[in-house]
């Protein structure tokens, strides 16, 4: 069986647009600090629902006393152009921080992606803004022959992230190491694995919900010997032992 790995839109991205927040836990690389690194195991791909493509900028809303403050971040499916919302940017220049009128936040694209971390033992979602980083996922992932996948869409292998630099002179780069699957990993992930749904970004809803199957909104858990819909028992995601990461 071949899975779809990466989401098409790396190359071509739909062209929806829906408000969104941000999904608990997630991790970014630029939490790192100069020097710092972290290990993750993908869990699922594009095909299973759990790696996507998008666009992020951040937003702004009259308050009550009739200024302009943020309002969050919109996550788009294709490139939201400069829709009325989109935030001003931060003459930062100056010590009162003031908004610049008539320029704007850039939309940033991301590649969000379930996984577990070796330092935490959870699940996380990778929420990657850097385009260096989404290029050097993409070259190692297109290389299935040293780094595969289970049937179950599970990473036989780790990514090191790293961070090198501050300011202008950060630099973010990514390094595989071939690991196959502990046996505890991979049960867990089949107990969990439809909890999580990231596509979920794109409804605004959690995608620690799961897929919503129906018409009702019930999320995804699976089904019964008849065929009936099973929720799923918990959304909170299970600690890992390190060892076995």
């Amino acid at each position: 069986m071949t899975l779809q790995v990466l989401p098409p839109e790396m190359l071509e991205a739909p062209k929806d647009k829906i408000e969104t927040k941000e999904a608990q836990p997630y991790w970014k690389p630029s939490s790192l600090k100069d020097g710092e690194s972290e290990e993750f195991r993908l869990l699922g791909c594009y095909e299973t629902g759990h790696a996507i493509v998008g666009w992020q900028y951040a937003s702004e809303k009259r308050r009550d006393n009739g200024e302009l403050g943020f309002a969050g971040y919109v996550v788009t499916r294709s490139h939201p152009g400069q829709p009325d919302d989109i935030a001003r940017e931060t003459d930062w220049s100056k010590p009162d921080r003031p908004k610049i009128d008539g320029t704007y936040v850039k939309p940033r694209r991301f590649l969000a992606w379930v996984a577990t971390s070796a330092a935490r033992g959870r699940l996380e979602v990778l929420f990657i803004e850097q385009k260096s980083l989404r290029e050097q996922l993409t070259e190692i992932l297109q290389e299935i022959e040293d780094y595969t996948w289970t049937e179950d869409g599970l990473a036989n292998f780790s990514i090191k992230v790293s961070r090198k630099g501050t300011g202008l002179e950060t630099s973010y780069s990514i390094l595989p190491k071939v690991r196959k699957v502990p046996d505890k990993i991979a049960k867990e992930w089949a107990n969990q694995k439809n909890t999580i749904w990231l596509p979920n970004f794109f409804e605004g809803k959690d995608p620690f919900d799961g897929r919503q199957t129906d018409e009702k909104g019930l999320p995804a858990g699976g089904t019964d010997k008849r065929g009936a819909f099973v929720k799923p028992t918990t959304k909170t995601t299970t600690q890992t032992d390190n060892n076995e990461f």
